[in-house]
């Protein structure tokens, strides 16, 4: 029998990565699988490397990176032009903060992969869908249905949705941990990730939420420069954080349409009194 974590999409929340941690260490597992979106949005981006690079010393980890990794391999040098801004202040803050190591690690993780595991049922694991890492099976319509009808192994591990949840179909099972770092569970200040037990036959997953201190998370905001330089969205994840309801998603699909609408086309290009209205349409 083997037992590994399985978590995604940390987004730079250290504080609900040494929750995790502390978890592990009172419930001990075989390895650990990690689906991506590590860093941006949350302070101290540094810090959940760290802790990303003891876990990796302590327990055999399968690693794939997200789309927000992607994001920041695509901006080296800052082509994108992100800067202090409610588009992307958040990102530009991670970007500053990431140094050559962490970029060359980014870069030697795979998008997807089968994991292996003697004895066990082998699983794939990605952070979208297969072949696409921004493939949300909770926002597009039949697109759970129809990965899993394609689907060639048994198990498909995938995050990126931040919804957690045990899907089967046709003798296949999907299993997504939900966002370790960003919960959008209508609770707020909560850890979700989930425990894989293999057997030479199946897979079970237990689907695990923990509490961890969220208000001191929040200070964190302030005191690392961030409140100051992702406004808008940064608002928007600090509220998401606290009562589960993800209002950073809701404010990036408004711009999108107001942008849309306005022939502007690119929230970055959104002026930053847009932004404002949408604080006091969400309440932010």
């Amino acid at each position: 029998m083997t037992k590994l974590a399985l978590l995604s999409d940390i987004h730079g929340n250290y504080m609900a990565m040494q929750a995790f941690l502390a978890y592990l260490s009172d419930h001990p597992v075989d390895g650990v699988i990690c689906l991506g979106d590590y860093v941006t949005d949350g302070p101290y981006p540094e810090r959940v490397m760290e802790l990303l690079y003891n876990m990796r010393d302590k327990y055999h980890c399968h690693m794939i990176r997200g789309n927000r990794e992607e994001y920041l391999l695509d901006n080296i040098g800052n082509p994108k032009g992100w800067k202090p801004s409610s588009a992307n202040g958040a990102l530009h803050y991670t970007l500053q903060r990431m140094t050559d190591g962490d970029m060359a690690f980014f870069a030697s993780l795979p998008s997807e992969r089968e994991v292996k595991i003697e004895g066990c049922p082998t699983l794939y694991i990605c952070h979208g869908i297969p072949g696409r890492i921004r493939g949300n099976v909770k926002e597009e319509a039949g697109l759970r249905k129809q990965v899993m009808q394609e689907l060639q192994n048994d198990y498909l591990l995938g995050g990126h949705s931040h919804h957690q949840e045990i899907y089967r179909q046709q003798g296949k099972t999907y299993i997504n941990p939900g966002a370790l770092g960003l919960a959008i569970d209508g609770v707020g200040g909560q850890v979700p990730f989930a425990v894989l037990t293999g057997t030479h036959e199946k897979w079970e997953a237990e689907l695990v939420s923990i509490p961890y201190d969220v208000e001191t998370y929040l200070k964190a905001f302030t005191e690392s420069g961030l409140d100051e330089l992702g406004m808008t969205l940064n608002k928007a994840l600090k509220k998401t954080l606290v009562t589960g309801i993800n209002y950073f998603y809701k404010c990036i699909v408004a711009m999108e349409q107001e942008a849309a609408e306005t022939g502007i086309g690119s929230i970055a290009r959104m002026p930053e009194e847009a932004w404002r209205r949408l604080e006091e349409r969400f309440g932010l």
